[in-house]
Formats: C-alpha cells, structure tokens, sequence
C-alpha cells in the first residue's frame, strides 16, 4: 500500500508533525539539549531515548519501557540501522549530498523515501508503519543536531584561533 504523507517543523525548534490528507497523524517532540524525544501517535506515546558517545545508540520505547526498536549510528558515513524488537532490519542513509533526502528501507520489499525542502517535506512509503516513518525524522534531526554541532564548534576554534 503506497502512501504518501507531508510533515513539517519549526524554522529553530525541533518538532515534526506528520500529516496525512491535512490531518495531524502524529508528532515527534525533541527534549531541548538532547538527542532524545517523545512522539505521540493515535496507538499511543512512545519515547526515542539516546545513549553513548563512541558507540551512540537511541532506543524507542514504549509507554511501558519495553524497547520496540534500537538505532545505531556510523557517524563516517552518515548513516543508521534500525532494529526492530522482531529482529527485521532496516537501513538509513541520505539519498544525495545537500542532505535533502534520505530513505529508511530493508533492501527487499520495505522502504520509506523522504523529501525535505525548508522545514518541511513528503514522504513516500510502500508500508504502514508510523513507528519506522518516526525513526527516519528521528535519525535526521540527529544528524542534522550533529552537523550543526561541528560547524558551531568549527566556528569557534577558528575564532579563538584568530584571537590568539
């Protein structure tokens, strides 16, 4: 079942709301100063928890603690994996270099396909899985937090430097 849904976020914060036909589907809330967030859906609250610096994980949770999903991070080579509780693997990786599309897919029969332009953007997925459509803006505003990161502390050492 094909479907395509838009989502958008604030100009500085980093919240996403997804949309389907004009309706709010779902959200996804980021906790300021950390890579962790809350999404709520119409199923229920779920929680993305991350871990680690060397070896960075996030864990989705659900309103029980219980891990649905583990996400990893090859911080070289901008990409993730996700693995669900059931064991199915998914891979996640931008589809071009100004970082304005990504997909999250098995390499099978499975692949969502996401399209940002100025906050906000569609998506494009072949299966119903709110859960996996969250971890593909999850993974994003994670790198996105990440490439802001380097350039803020880039900026500054060259200005110290230039001081010095």
């Amino acid at each position: 079942m094909e479907q395509v849904l838009s989502w958008r976020k604030g100009l500085f914060d980093s919240n996403y709301q997804v949309f389907s036909n004009g309706s709010l589907k779902f959200s996804l809330n980021f906790i300021s100063w950390k890579n962790s967030a809350i999404a709520t859906t119409q199923a229920g609250i779920y929680m993305f928890k991350s871990e680690g610096f060397s070896k960075p994980e996030t864990k989705l949770l659900n309103n029980q603690k219980g891990v649905l999903a583990i996400i990893t991070y090859d911080w070289l080579h901008f990409q993730a994996r996700v693995v669900l509780a059931s064991g199915e693997a998914f891979d996640w990786t931008f589809q071009n270099s100004w970082l304005r599309r990504w997909s999250l897919n098995n390499h099978q029969d499975k692949q969502i396909l996401f399209n940002s332009s100025s906050g906000n953007g569609l998506l494009h997925s072949n299966l119903d899985d709110d859960l996996l459509i969250l971890c593909g803006l999850f993974i994003r505003e994670y790198y996105s937090r990440l490439i802001l990161g380097l350039i803020i502390g880039l900026s500054c050492l060259l200005t110290f430097k230039s001081i010095f």
